[in-house]
């Protein structure tokens, strides 16, 4: 290859590698094109060990490792964009003892020390153009690095936001039953909306951070409790037996459950890929057993009550599946409950 065709591929990897990291970091439109192909990569890794071993532990390693692998990517992509571009002067880069021109191996030595801005060791720009490359490549690194340093950091905060918001809405209620019994109780009603304006307040940060950093998808929870697409699905069923599932007299249309009820619908919206694989079917009609045992005026036709909702419980049914949950777990303790 020619010194010029080095030269501008060099440059082309460093500019696209540059791009992506700027996209990623420093914008709140999602991530660059190599950070999602990346993302994708680490996310179908995961799902397989997941399938093959069943061990929560290790999908909880899923988002720390697509850090690790996004920042080694853009290290690997830099580091050869930086080794083309040298090498397009033979005799830029010489030993410092020797002042013979450096090798293959020893320009890939030298681009990996100046990158990491530990110095240039035992070998030294010989060219004015080179020293000029050589000062442009360690600050790329500094830049590289601290850029990776703030894109990590509130990729942690914004994890721990969302268990923060799922323990919150597990506070709730145990199962959507139980929430809207909780609700139903006139003498606690008013400290339910309360609790849905506080996380509805909760949800739209979440939804916000999602949006910057779609790879807080891969931050997968061990426990269900602290799990956001578990909590919601049992919070969006509890509202749609409220608004849908009981009595037309006694159904709750107040300001808070509409509004907690259209953030949910902008996070659902924020949150679905859209190369997701075939559309799952529809999740089953909630339990409502246990509403009938309490004598709530629920409505003798469910599954007409919820026929308009099935288009938005099958965003939910997907968004359980994504954080490698089954919809079964919506309605564990109601079922339980039931049956004992």
């Amino acid at each position: 290859m020619s010194s010029q065709l080095q030269l501008l591929f060099g440059t082309t990897v460093l500019l696209i590698v540059m791009v992506d990291v700027a996209w990623t970091t420093l914008t709140t439109q999602g991530s660059g094109p190599i950070t999602r192909l990346v993302t994708a990569g680490v996310r179908f890794a995961s799902a397989q060990v997941y399938a093959l071993s069943g061990s929560r532990p290790l999908l909880a390693v899923a988002g720390p490792s697509a850090i690790v692998a996004i920042g080694g990517v853009w290290l690997l992509c830099l580091w050869g964009g930086w080794l083309l571009v040298f090498s397009a002067f033979p005799a830029g880069i010489v030993n410092a003892q020797s002042e013979a021109p450096a090798n293959f191996a020893e320009r890939v030595y030298f681009v990996g020390f100046t990158l990491s801005t530990l110095g240039v060791g035992d070998f030294k720009p010989q060219l004015e153009a080179t020293r000029i490359l050589t000062a442009l490549a360690a600050f790329n690194g500094l830049v590289l690095v601290t850029l990776l340093i703030t894109y990590a950091v509130p990729l942690v905060q914004g994890a721990v936001t969302r268990r923060k918001l799922a323990f919150s809405i597990s506070l709730l209620g145990s199962c959507p039953q139980e929430m809207v019994l909780r609700a139903w109780d006139t003498r606690k009603s008013q400290g339910f909306e309360n609790a849905l304006e506080q996380v509805s307040a909760d949800l739209i940060e979440c939804s916000e951070q999602r949006l910057a950093y779609p790879l807080l998808d891969l931050f997968y929870s061990r426990h269900l409790r602290f799990s956001l697409g578990v909590q919601l699905g049992r919070l969006d069923e509890a509202l749609s037996l409220l608004t849908q599932g009981l009595q037309p007299n006694y159904q709750w249309h107040s300001f808070a459950v509409q509004n907690i009820r259209e953030v949910i619908s902008q996070y659902l919206y924020r949150v679905e890929r859209k190369h997701t694989a075939a559309r799952l079917e529809a999740p089953p009609i909630p339990a409502v057993g246990l509403l009938k045992a309490k004598f709530l005026p629920v409505v003798d036709n469910q599954e007409e009550a919820f026929l308009e909702l099935k288009d938005r419980r099958l965003r939910l049914h997907n968004l359980i599946r994504a954080e490698g949950w089954d919809w079964s777990v919506v309605e564990r303790e109601a079922l339980a409950g039931a049956s004992s």
